[in-house]
């Protein structure tokens, strides 16, 4: 796989606005533009965003039909009523199924709970399942993280005499179930703040509105179930997340205890990525492969023993789901690359049969970063379909499948997730009736994945204590995204792949005497693309990594780019014409020097085995390159040979350079010599003007090659004839045909006083110039001096 393209969308702030917010809140200007990126942008609002407390949460009363639910709740614990919470086998069904339960059995009500299974019933509310409670003579049934969509089921429900109360945070549909009590904050009518609490937080408001008090003991089953499910990590969801953690590291409850033990994190500060990453998905392996009944039973127990035994039962089960997601992943891929035109429209269709429906979604997910196309993913049995579905920005799956409801059985979910079920005939009209509704709504902007770019930084901005800041944003996830910085014209200099299964990429750049380490995770396969290039710009979240007890700043890579301008130093070269020899690509060589033009045509230019090899340009001093040798096309790869006596000369060289050529620089000690011979030729020391006037009154007279015959030194005929030159404007010499005469009793004038003097002087510096940035400059300096050149060309 090469590099996926991806549009860098870096966000914009007024600088004076962000500044006044840094000002009022005492913060580092660059907190303050995070948080204005955030929508954060007045002081009460960034105050309590930065300084959380439990007061923030929500009066649960405040949620529709909450005095309902509390006031049936509260009369069947009165009269012992069998009540029966009827959860979802996901982690965020799995943790508010856990709450309730262990929260209505505090409260004294007689209550169990019951998880339908995946396979054989399938997400929701089931007919049979209801059935069954009346029969077992429950009165009440509470669903959670389910039951917006079940308009049927409640019917039967009613029919039975059985009430029933839905508590759900799914987007309901145009007609709602007639529940006894519906809990959800995204129904008609609801006028709660917070709209897009999880399942698990609706579960949450419902205790804390029993209790007469917020259940923070509660606080980690919610913040992993809220986490797990994606919901956005703002307002109330960031403070479940913010103390849910808290609880987590301080005092874990027995269950998540065994799975920070099976996840081997003990020795480390749980947060918002190993919820994530490590117990979300060893929770969901209980529904998607088993029954999610292990799950809470983890979450609820109190026996250590036991907590120990189903933490490991999740871990090989999670192992288990690693394998098969991977297999069907590779499966589906493979369908995909043998079906390319499915390519050509804009949403993805993709089945099988033998599927395992319960790790279709994870498979979904990663379709959908891989082709960046929101992707339906079926598992067929006996002529019936089963789809987990994920999306992109800009497609809401929700409202097309809605807009297809005539083709299927059952969906339900929101704008980026989805789960459906239709008859095996009715795929295809399914995906080109999809393909048409994208096709409506998606531009070829939004087939690109787009990253989202808190801002552009320096590397001198950033180090440890600006990571540390960055801390008060957190927890960082869905929806309070980790900041992501861009870092533009860094040098690469190093590439190494890592992991044990050698899957992970490592990279060391620098800027400015500055180095960062960056980490580039599932991507070693990238190495070989970055070590064809000088210069990369890089983004990424900024990260503390902590080894043998030191920690080091360094960058988690988002994405990476070449940087537009290529610039390779190959200066001290002690052979350029074998640097030349050696290389393999075809080269464009570049000469200010015409004797080098002669003697590189010579060398390398005739013979059989370097043919279409090289092109040769005598660069003029006007910057323009003639043609000399080769074909009179330059290549990708430029050489820059030798030094030219102006700097305005090499910038103006630059203009017949193009955007996708790598510049090579390859000056070493000949061209030291060559400037340094040079400037003494321009323009000797002090010194050697004394000796010659010195040599010139005793000698009387003579011409340059008289007077040479009788000094010592490295003066020479070009460096003498400046010298007397000087003399002679400024009256201590004359000059008639090739002989100089001495003035004896000329009077004392500045060497300075000589037009001579000062236009050689401002030649010598004009060398100097040149030496100082092609020959002495750090790399940082002339890879940045480039840019800023080309950057003004452009």
């Amino acid at each position: 796989m090469m590099q996926q393209t991806k549009r860098w969308v870096v966000s914009e702030a007024a600088d004076t606005d962000v500044q006044k917010l840094a000002e009022a809140l005492g913060v580092p200007p660059i907190l303050a533009k995070l948080l204005w990126r955030r929508g954060i942008r007045s002081t009460e609002t960034a105050q309590r965003f930065l300084y959380p407390g439990l007061s923030g949460f929500y009066d649960p009363f405040l949620m529709k039909d909450m005095d309902k639910t509390v006031e049936r709740i509260r009369r069947a614990i009165d009269a012992q009523e069998q009540v029966m919470v009827y959860g979802d086998y996901d982690a965020d069904g799995a943790t508010a199924t856990s709450i309730l339960y262990l929260a209505l059995r505090e409260l004294g009500a007689q209550v169990d709970y019951y998880i339908p299974d995946r396979f054989s019933e399938g997400y929701g509310l089931n007919g049979p399942a209801i059935e069954q409670a009346k029969e077992k003579g429950y009165g009440l049934v509470i669903t959670v993280d389910n039951g917006i969509s079940a308009v049927e089921q409640v019917a039967l429900a009613n029919s039975l005499g059985l009430d029933l109360i839905v508590t759900d945070h799914h987007t309901p549909p145009e007609v709602l179930p007639d529940a006894y009590a519906i809990l959800n904050p995204k129904q008609p009518g609801c006028t709660y703040p917070d709209s897009m609490l999880a399942g698990v937080g609706v579960v949450l408001k419902l205790v804390q509105a029993l209790y007469g008090r917020l259940p923070d003991e509660f606080l980690d089953l919610a913040a992993l179930g809220t986490v797990a499910d994606l919901a956005p990590l703002q307002d109330e969801n960031r403070l479940i997340t913010l103390f849910g953690l808290e609880k987590m590291n301080e005092s874990p409850r027995m269950g998540i205890k065994a799975l920070i033990e099976a996840a081997g994190l003990t020795e480390k500060k749980i947060t918002a990525g190993h919820i994530g990453f490590s117990f979300g998905p060893r929770i969901n392996a209980s529904g998607r492969l088993d029954s999610a009944t292990y799950a809470v039973e983890l979450l609820t127990t109190e026996d250590p023993v036991k907590a120990g035994e189903l933490a490991q039962f999740l871990e090989d089960r999670n192992q288990e789901r690693q394998a098969l997601c991977e297999t069907i992943f590779e499966e589906a891929a493979e369908l995909i690359e043998a079906n390319r035109h499915w390519l050509d429209g804009r949403v993805l269709v993709v089945a099988s049969r033998g599927w395992n429906e319960g790790v279709i979604g994870i498979v979904a997910s990663r379709i959908v970063e891989r082709y960046h196309r929101p992707t339906l993913v079926f598992s067929i049995s006996d002529e019936k379909c089963k789809a987990s579905a994920r999306s992109i920005a800009g497609f809401d799956l929700y409202a097309a499948l809605t807009r297809c409801a005539d083709l299927l059985d059952h969906y339900g979910g929101h704008k980026m997730a989805a789960g459906l079920s239709l008859q095996e005939d009715r795929l295809d009209e399914l995906r080109a009736r999809l393909n048409e509704i994208a096709a409506e709504v998606l531009t070829e902007a939004d087939m690109t994945p787009a990253l989202d770019i808190d801002m552009e930084v320096d590397l001198r901005d950033v180090d440890l204590r600006l990571v540390e800041q960055i801390q008060a944003l957190a927890p960082f996830g869905f929806g309070n995204p980790s900041p992501r910085f861009a870092v533009r014209g860094l040098a690469l200099e190093s590439t190494r792949v890592v992991g044990k299964d050698a899957a992970h990429l490592q990279l060391r750049v620098r800027q400015n005497g500055r180095q960062l380490d960056c980490i580039a995770f599932r991507r070693s396969e990238e190495q070989h693309l970055l070590d064809a290039l000088a210069s990369i710009d890089l983004a990424g979240e900024l990260a503390v990594n902590e080894w043998r007890g030191r920690q080091s700043l360094q960058m988690v890579l988002g994405d990476w780019r070449p940087s537009p301008l290529q610039s390779f130093d190959s200066r001290g070269c002690r052979d350029k014409f074998a640097w030349l020899e050696v290389r393999k690509e075809e080269l464009t060589v570049l000469c200010f020097q015409k004797n080098n033009v002669e003697e590189i045509e010579k060398r390398l230019f005739g013979y059989p085995w370097n043919e279409g090899k090289y092109r040769l340009y005598h660069v003029e001093l006007s910057g323009e390159w003639r043609h000399v040798a080769g074909e009179d096309e330059p290549t990708e790869n430029v050489v820059y040979y030798d030094l030219p006596a102006h700097i305005e000369t090499f910038v103006n060289s630059l203009q017949a350079l193009i955007p996708t050529q790598r510049i090579h620089f390859i000056q070493g000690d000949s061209d030291q010599n060559w400037l340094r011979q040079a400037m003494f030729d321009g323009l000797p020391e002090r010194e050697a003007f004394a000796y010659v006037f010195r040599v010139l009154r005793q000698q009387g007279q003579g011409t340059v090659e008289q007077l040479l015959s009788v000094m010592q030194g490295p003066l020479n005929p070009v460096s003498l004839t400046h010298i007397l030159k000087v003399f002679t404007e400024l009256g201590f010499a004359n000059h008639q045909d090739d002989t100089y005469y001495v003035i004896m009793d000329a009077p004392k004038r500045a060497l300075t006083e000589s037009q001579h003097y000062q236009e050689q002087e401002k030649r010598v510096q004009a060398l100097k110039h040149v030496g100082d940035l092609l020959l002495s400059a750090s790399s940082d300096t002339m890879r940045q001096w480039l840019a800023e050149h080309m950057a003004v060309r452009a």
